[in-house]
């Protein structure tokens, strides 16, 4: 019974694989023109394209645009030949080299990336990117995320490592505070409640981490700072 299902899997990988040869074998250059959002790798977003991060615009003239960055766009050229996608790209003495190949109608896939660097081979590997035709069926079935956002957001968070003396924070968790940096009983320490807001009274470094004394309502203590780390701080 195992040898039976074994070769009903390996026919089944076979037949996918034949008619995905068979499809790219027939690509047409019109089949690429257009734009192809990146599928998420992030396991905490499944099903998600990125709205504009990686997202690729192979145009007719063989022009190709990568928006990698928010405010920046990187052009490259594209051939196809072969069923397969060639794109080249140049930085200064450095090429590049990437492979992409036509899965269906609405999904495109990175399947090689190759760089040389002064002439010299440096990097060969294939990394399986998946992109989504922009507007298409599948994409519409998709969660859509704006990195480029999100990324802006996480460049405002508040350092825990640099709070200033007289300075005043919202707590965004439920906060330890110690009647004192060398505590020898748990059952002493209080804790300052989400939402609360603290005041830095004292910075003081103690075995390379810092601590903060701080007030809060009418209760005094120290914090460590490695209790602040994953916080949003306001």
């Amino acid at each position: 019974m195992r040898i039976v299902r074994i070769g009903r899997v390996a026919i089944t990988i076979i037949a996918i694989f034949t008619v995905m040869t068979v499809y790219s074998q027939n690509v047409k250059k019109d089949d690429i023109v257009g734009q192809w959002r990146n599928v998420v790798k992030n396991p905490s977003h499944k099903n998600t394209v990125s709205k504009r991060y990686m997202r690729h615009t192979f145009f007719a003239d063989g022009t190709l645009v990568v928006e990698n960055k928010e405010k920046s766009q990187k052009q490259k050229h594209w051939e196809l030949k072969d069923g397969i996608i060639i794109v080249n790209s140049s930085y200064k003495t450095s090429k590049f080299i990437e492979h992409y190949k036509l899965i269906n109608h609405n999904e495109l896939m990175k399947i090689r990336f190759k760089s040389i660097i002064k002439g010299e081979p440096l990097a060969d590997y294939n990394p399986k990117e998946r992109y989504i035709r922009q507007d298409s069926e599948t994409e519409k079935k998709m969660k859509k995320w704006d990195i480029f956002q999100s990324a802006s957001k996480a460049m405002d968070f508040i350092d825990p490592s640099s709070l200033n003396v007289g300075s005043k924070y919202t707590l965004s968790k439920k906060t330890p505070i110690m009647p004192h940096f060398t505590l020898s009983d748990l059952s002493d320490v209080i804790y300052a409640n989400k939402g609360q807001t603290i005041t830095i009274l004292e910075r003081k470094k103690v075995n390379y981490t810092l601590w903060y004394k701080v007030e809060f309502g009418e209760k005094k203590g120290w914090l460590n700072s490695i209790a602040l780390l994953g916080q949003q701080l306001k």
